[in-house]
């Protein structure tokens, strides 16, 4: 059979690449020059593809990708992409509550210490009394991979307590304990709280209390407490204590009505400024037949609260799931003193998942407002896929109240 027109093409070059060395020479040079010049390009237009030296969980993501806290990461994070979560998270319910990691919320098993990032995959021992009291006055401190019994008290700027595995009490009860915490970042100091799980062991007043100039909470298991952290307003010292603060990739659980003012509450604060709320998950349990408050309260009995973004949390519980309230000076009569205001409740998923209503009587508490009115978007109950934007779940056509 005649060769076709290609292969006598493709005859016709390996037989002039043969016939000198001198033009197999110049051949494998250009050979060489188109591949080096497609390299290039490729590395100047895809750079994108040669993720060296780099982590997903890093980068910008896109679509139905986002960034969770996972244990198993080498950095503690890791991309979640929508495709590989259990359809069944979206109906929330008790599926969603035993897989809170495979869907995508902190849990159990994605927050607290990541051994595996400390020497010999092991916490060194920090033993003591649960009542006694480690002070850091160093700035800089690094506390990391450390099984401590007792309570921190940080008094120093740019500390760092990281995969850390501690447990204390105040050995007070009621309002004896009010104030108290595991960890606390006082006056002027500063603290970044990674990848750490706290027991207040039913014996303080809030896993983390902050009244310093700035706070970073991120991946911590919280329980044992009256609250998960609370943002204290010390006005004596300034008028910016407690402000600055960021809570986010944490679990917050199992709390208790046993210490301080039993209003028990995920996040709470008398007045704070520049706040972010992001990626929790919130369990409102507590000792007392689940008799907790709220996942966040935002009040200003002594200062003025603003500016604060409450977003992408998992929340079930509470009397109200939520408080936002101008009470200054009166819950009554609020006009004329301090305001809450820019606060913002953004793509918020709340569950059916203790009581029909999220929280025992509802989401949004009614009799009291921020004082520029709320501002909710995308907010949706998983169960029933109400947006609750505009106000209080419905339970059989009844509005919760």
């Amino acid at each position: 059979m005649p060769r076709t027109k290609r292969r006598q093409q493709n005859e016709f070059i390996r037989t002039k690449v043969s016939n000198t060395p001198r033009q197999r020479f110049i051949l494998i040079s250009v050979v060489i020059l188109v591949a080096v010049c497609g390299l290039h390009f490729l590395f100047q237009s895809q750079a994108a593809t040669f993720a060296v030296a780099s982590e997903a969980e890093n980068g910008t993501k896109a679509g139905n990708a986002s960034s969770v806290a996972d244990t198993g990461a080498s950095s503690g994070n890791a991309v979640k992409f929508g495709g590989s979560v259990p359809s069944q998270c979206a109906k929330g319910g008790s599926f969603l509550w035993a897989n809170l990691e495979s869907c995508g919320w902190p849990g159990p098993k994605n927050t607290g210490p990541l051994v595996s990032q400390c020497p010999g995959g092991t916490l060194t021992a920090n033993s003591g009394s649960l009542t006694r009291t480690i002070t850091v006055t160093t700035a800089n401190t690094v506390i990391s991979c450390e099984n401590i019994t007792g309570r921190l008290d940080i008094k120093a700027s740019n500390v760092t307590i990281k995969n850390v595995l501690i447990s204390g009490s105040s050995g007070q009860t009621g309002t004896n304990a009010n104030g108290t915490s595991v960890i606390y970042v006082e006056d002027g100091a500063s603290a970044t709280i990674q990848n750490v799980t706290i027991n207040g062991n039913s014996g303080v007043h809030a896993c983390v209390w902050h009244q310093g100039t700035s706070l970073m909470v991120d991946a911590i298991n919280c329980y044992g407490i009256d609250d998960g952290v609370f943002s204290w307003a010390d006005t004596s010292f300034s008028q910016t204590t407690g402000d600055g603060f960021t809570v986010k990739n944490s679990y917050f659980h199992d709390f208790t009505v046993k210490t301080a003012n039993g209003h028990i509450d995920g996040y709470q604060t008398e007045g704070a400024n520049n706040g972010m709320i992001d990626h929790n998950t919130f369990l409102m349990t507590s000792d007392s037949g689940n008799d907790s408050d709220s996942a966040v309260a935002i009040w200003d009995s002594l200062k003025s609260s603003n500016n604060i973004t409450v977003q992408n949390n998992l929340i079930a519980g509470g009397g109200f799931a939520i408080y936002a309230e101008d009470y200054s000076p009166s819950e009554s009569s609020p006009s004329g003193g301090f305001t809450v205001k820019n606060i913002f409740y953004k793509n918020n998923d709340f569950s059916t998942y203790l009581f029909s209503c999220v929280g025992s009587f509802g989401i949004w508490y009614p009799r009291g407002a921020p004082s520029d009115q709320w501002n909710r978007t995308g907010n949706t109950v998983l169960e029933t896929s109400e947006n609750v934007d505009n106000g209080n779940p419905h339970v059989n056509g009844s509005l919760c109240n």
